[in-house]
């Protein structure tokens, strides 16, 4: 887009990417790797463009990411919670992974306003207090005085004084209901998963991409193959905003997911807003208020979102008479 500037509409300076599901992961990763140094052999062997791969914001709807860390990341949100159809998953294995994500956690050393150093301890509290209660308390004050009675009514773990609502984390994981994914959710021990064949390679068709279910299934001395590593680092946001700082980075960032989303966990988007904050980037983070996968329920929203962080608002100081048309790109969703 930016090779082609003045030949399409839209200042190419102010991209934004969105996509939902995988495809926010990828929004994600857009936003976080501008100009890396990571991409330049491939997109050299693809014969891309000479130009800037930074976008101006990215838009991530319930992002699939964090791959390394997100078997980790589900046990310690789900872990707790049936399948669908009443079953449990393997306790064993659950508890190995939830522990491993109380010690990611602890090396990430994220901090948010009223809480402090996030940890495994009061992760739980801080997504209820930061991001859960404020998504019932905006879909409860939109109910009708009749509706919100009778919603209530069958949910009896709410509190409601009014104006806010209030409850715990286990009466919200109670509400949440089923899991939708095995253990792990993501590396499956099989190979069954999508994620797996993604670090597929050649004529095989799918890889183990973490040490705990690469050992599971070759024994306690396997080891990764030599590549994923770079790999991972080249599919991984938490990446580029961690390990290696991204100064070219998006730094406007609007995040959404559903409360009862269990394709992934509801820390992986926390956690991706904490760091961009941490940062000092812009962040716009909103849960939906019982909102499954790919839920997007307040798209309007989005737009004048857009217009306020690229100055084209009627309202914003710097707006043009004429404002520029924006050029939006999208990533995938499977």
């Amino acid at each position: 887009m930016r090779h082609n500037r003045g030949r399409i509409p839209g200042n190419v300076e102010r991209i934004v990417s969105s996509g939902t599901s995988a495809g926010g992961a990828l929004s994600a990763l857009l936003g976080a790797s501008g100009d890396s140094p990571l991409y330049v052999a491939a997109l050299r062997e693809l014969r891309a463009a000479d130009a800037s791969d930074a976008v101006f914001a990215s838009a991530d709807w319930c992002p699939i990411t964090d791959l390394e860390h997100a078997d980790m990341a589900y046990e310690w949100c789900w872990g707790g919670n049936p399948l669908a159809d009443g079953s449990t998953v393997d306790a064993t294995v659950s508890a190995a992974l939830k522990a491993q994500f109380t010690d990611h956690l602890a090396e990430l050393r994220l901090t948010a306003p009223g809480t402090g150093r996030l940890t495994a301890r009061n992760l739980d509290a801080h997504l209820v207090r930061a991001h859960l209660e404020p998504s019932a308390t905006r879909y409860l004050a939109a109910l009708s005085d009749a509706d919100r009675a009778a919603y209530l009514a069958a949910h009896p773990f709410l509190g409601w004084d009014g104006t806010d609502a209030t409850f715990t984390w286990a009466g919200f994981l109670a509400h949440a209901g089923a899991r939708k994914k095995d253990a792990p959710a993501f590396d499956a021990f099989d190979l069954s998963t999508p994620e797996c064949n993604l670090f597929g390679t050649g004529t095989t068709a799918a890889r183990h991409f973490t040490p705990y279910a690469l050992r599971h299934a070759d024994g306690p001395g396997a080891r990764l193959d030599a590549d994923l590593p770079g790999t991972l680092h080249r599919m991984n946001p938490m990446y580029h905003l961690v390990d290696q700082v991204n100064p070219h980075r998006s730094r406007h960032w609007w995040i959404r997911l559903g409360t009862k989303d269990s394709d992934t966990s509801l820390t992986v988007a926390a956690v991706l807003a904490a760091r961009l904050e941490n940062l000092g980037d812009d962040v716009d983070l909103r849960y939906y208020w019982d909102a499954g996968h790919g839920a997007d329920d307040d798209p309007g929203d989005f737009i004048a979102w857009i217009a306020r962080i690229s100055g084209t608002h009627p309202t914003h100081p710097t707006h043009p008479a004429r404002p520029t048309r924006r050029a939006v790109a999208t990533a995938p969703t499977p």
